[in-house]
């Protein structure tokens, strides 16, 4: 569904599932294909190793960085969930 939005709207799509955090985790979090996240950047995905610590304060910091960038770029921020 952040696809087809941010194909009509200028969206800056960021991830707020909590597996989709993780490089190497690829297989049971349906994490968007790298080919449209170039095409539709999405923050929030392959951010960190399974082995790191990242808490939902640091993910709700950062988030709101990437939102404030966003704004300050015209961008719509469109936080998704995960399926």
């Amino acid at each position: 569904m952040s696809v087809a939005l941010a194909d009509s709207f200028d969206l800056g799509v960021v991830s707020a599932d909590s597996r989709q955090i993780f490089r190497f985790m690829d297989i049971g979090t349906d994490k968007i294909s790298s080919e449209l996240r170039e095409k539709i950047p999405h923050f929030q995905i392959d951010i960190v190793n399974p082995d790191q610590l990242y808490t939902a304060g640091q993910w709700k910091s950062d988030s709101e960085l990437i939102i404030d960038g966003l704004l300050k770029r015209q961008k719509v921020p469109f936080v998704v969930g995960g399926t």
